[in-house]
């Protein structure tokens, strides 16, 4: 018959430790993750009905939103100077066939006594010449309607390729080409933005927040942007922004207040 090995004192007495270690492991998992749910639930429930949010963007020559507004730029001036160069094609042609029927209507006005019953060779020639006069006059008169038409249709284009124009260079994201700026986008639903505005950034998601700074100027033009918390595309404005250097890369700040108050 077998008999059992007795288990080593220190096994007995380790494991009343050992036990309490699970305990504790398990306290503090189960800890971890209500303090994440309750993490989850307050952010989503923040930004659910705080609208306080800006997002800070540094720019520079090499940012492709620079890029991209300077390229749109250059294409529609380079479209408005070929709608303007064939407005003046347009305008000659149609100086040019003006010309042609004055001086044809003119010379009809001069010769019609002398056509009228030609007896002399000169005169017939005279007619003749008349005749052809005529029929430049005529194919004068039946282009300059179209070309009237298409000159009017360019003035047209021109007038809003120059609009297009005007509100590609009241882009903010030009202001990048020339020197290093940074901006804010501000969405339409956070309407308590304005110059002067403080601006808050926060260490831990949404506490340990101080002030990093301000909004030193409000630019002109819509544009769009993201949402910190769920990538959702958001209308808003621009903002011009004065932050310490740390803030000016962060995801997100607040404006106006901390976003919990006494955090």
């Amino acid at each position: 018959m077998e008999t059992r090995t007795p288990r080593p004192r220190f096994w007995i007495a380790l494991q009343p430790s050992i036990v309490r270690v699970y305990k504790v492991a398990g306290l503090v998992a189960l800890t971890a993750i209500l303090i994440g749910l309750l993490g989850f639930l307050v952010v989503n429930i923040f930004y659910f009905f705080d609208h306080s949010w800006v997002r800070p963007t540094i720019l520079t020559a090499n940012h492709p939103k620079v890029i991209e507004a300077s390229q749109q730029l250059g294409d529609a001036n380079v479209r408005l100077v070929t709608l303007q160069s064939d407005k003046l094609d347009a305008e000659h042609q149609l100086k040019h066939l003006d010309d042609v029927i004055t001086t044809n209507q003119k010379f009809l006005a001069d010769v019609a006594k002398e056509i009228e019953a030609p007896r002399s060779p000169e005169q017939w020639v005279l007619r003749r010449e008349a005749d052809k006069a005529k029929l430049d006059l005529k194919e004068a008169e039946g282009k300059r309607v179209p070309l009237q038409q298409r000159l009017d249709g360019l003035r047209l284009r021109i007038d809003d390729q120059d609009r297009l124009v005007k509100q590609l260079q009241s882009s903010p994201y030009l202001k990048g080409r020339d020197s290093r700026v940074v901006l804010a986008f501000v969405p339409n639903s956070n309407t308590h933005v304005k110059v002067g505005t403080k601006l808050y950034g926060c260490s831990w998601g949404l506490v340990a927040c101080s002030n990093v700074g301000k909004v030193t100027n409000i630019l002109e033009g819509e544009v769009t942007g993201t949402h910190p918390h769920d990538d959702s595309i958001q209308r808003g404005i621009m903002v011009e922004i004065d932050v310490s250097p740390g803030a000016a890369t962060d995801s997100v700040l607040f404006a106006g207040s901390k976003p919990l108050w006494l955090f």
